[in-house]
């Protein structure tokens, strides 16, 4: 038995090293179309960086339009699929460039974005390119309003907004511990005018109270009747929005009967 697994490994890696024999004679020496036949057997079978390869040397052989547009599109796949997302994105929107007639050209939009969406990290990173992908997306559904592609569009839409909810939504939350109370107290409003049916609004409208009553009770004595006064403005858009039952609505009865006060006591030195 053991003899038998032995021999079958030795035919395993005999038949690697001819396969590898092969893929290195047609990449160095194959003809364009020996190329292309081995390029797209290395494709069907998911060995993608292989594949790439070869593809990219036909790129550069190839002058037939027909050609091209099948080597465009299975190079963008395979970029696609060896999660080089940037790069996929290049290649797939040169097709849409290239072969704007072509069938899979609207299926190769979409993958372009696709890609930009996947290429755009976490919300605790840099997120400059959001927006314009964003934008791109908004694009491409109105473009192809029927297309089996725009509902997929709206759910990355979805998605990236609520990446850039939640880096405003952070930004706010770090000035607000670090005690950076007026830069907090500001940014949640501003958070709120740009998103205003974010989930986390609740929180922000009550850190931009919470935070505009700690700088005011900071203040020198000649700002802290204005500063005061705008807590219980940021006061009353919290409760325009909030019923009783929310989760900081409490706390912020509280500091509007202590803000109350406050400006009584301001105003009877006056």
């Amino acid at each position: 038995m053991l003899r038998v697994r032995i021999i079958i490994i030795m035919i395993g890696i005999a038949l690697t090293s001819v396969s590898c024999g092969e893929y290195q004679r047609i990449y160095k020496k194959g003809t364009a179309a020996q190329k292309q036949t081995k390029a797209m057997e290395l494709f069907t079978k998911k060995d993608y960086a292989k594949s790439v390869q070869l593809f990219e040397q036909l790129r550069d052989m190839y002058k037939v339009r027909d050609s091209l547009e099948n080597i465009y599109y299975h190079m963008a796949m395979s970029y696609y699929h060896l999660k080089d997302y940037p790069y996929a994105s290049l290649f797939f929107k040169d097709y849409t460039e290239n072969f704007t007639q072509a069938d899979r050209v609207i299926e190769c939009a979409y993958m372009g974005l696709y890609c930009d969406v996947l290429a755009i990290g976490p919300a605790d990173l840099d997120q400059a390119d959001t927006k314009k992908v964003i934008e791109a997306l908004q694009m491409f559904t109105n473009y192809y309003p029927d297309s089996e592609y725009s509902e997929k569009c709206n759910e990355h839409i979805d998605l990236l907004r609520a990446k850039l909810q939640q880096k405003e939504y952070d930004m706010v939350e770090q000035y607000y511990r670090m005690g950076e109370f007026k830069s907090a107290a500001v940014a949640a409003k501003n958070t709120v005018k740009l998103y205003p049916d974010m989930e986390l609004r609740e929180s922000l409208e009550w850190m931009a109270v919470d935070a505009q009553f700690q700088y005011a009770e900071n203040s020198v004595k000649s700002k802290r009747l204005e500063r005061f006064q705008m807590v219980l403005e940021n006061i009353q858009d919290y409760l325009y929005t909030h019923p009783s039952g929310s989760t900081h609505f409490g706390d912020v009865k509280k500091i509007e009967s202590q803000t109350q006060k406050r400006i009584k006591e301001i105003e009877a030195i006056l």
